[in-house]
């Protein structure tokens, strides 16, 4: 069954890295966590492996661009695995431009935290301010 709102452990990340927060958007990771990136562009990084590669990969990104809100939200939880949906509403780092982003994430956890990301995302679309 799915539902329309983040699980706790998962909204809590989330408002961190909206908020500039890295460190609460990377305590929802184990040690060995791994983020794959399956649909990433040529040259584009495809699997980061160990949270520290995570981190160095989040603040490197968060030059690029400065995280929004999601809205079209569904969730399905089974398990160890999460489910997640969305429509991620973000801006360029550089311009300040609004683009929205469509995610799949599949997320595997062990012991309350993400051991396992897998991030599909499709392409970049501008948005303007009426959207």
């Amino acid at each position: 069954m799915y539902t329309e709102e983040l699980p706790p452990w998962l909204s809590d990340a989330m408002q961190g890295l909206v908020s500039g927060n890295l460190d609460a958007w990377m305590d929802a990771f184990a040690e060995d966590a791994v983020h794959e990136f399956p649909f990433a562009a040529p040259g584009a990084p495809r699997r980061l492996e160990g949270k520290e590669a995570i981190r160095t990969f989040m603040t490197a990104l968060s030059g690029h661009l400065r995280f929004g809100g999601l809205s079209d939200v569904r969730v399905r939880e089974t398990g160890e695995d999460t489910v997640i949906e969305a429509e991620g509403h973000h801006r360029d780092g550089a311009t300040g431009a609004p683009f929205d982003l469509r995610y799949v994430w599949i997320i595997t956890r062990r012991d309350g935290r993400v051991t396992r990301l897998r991030d599909y995302m499709g392409p970049r679309r501008p948005r303007t301010e009426e959207d």
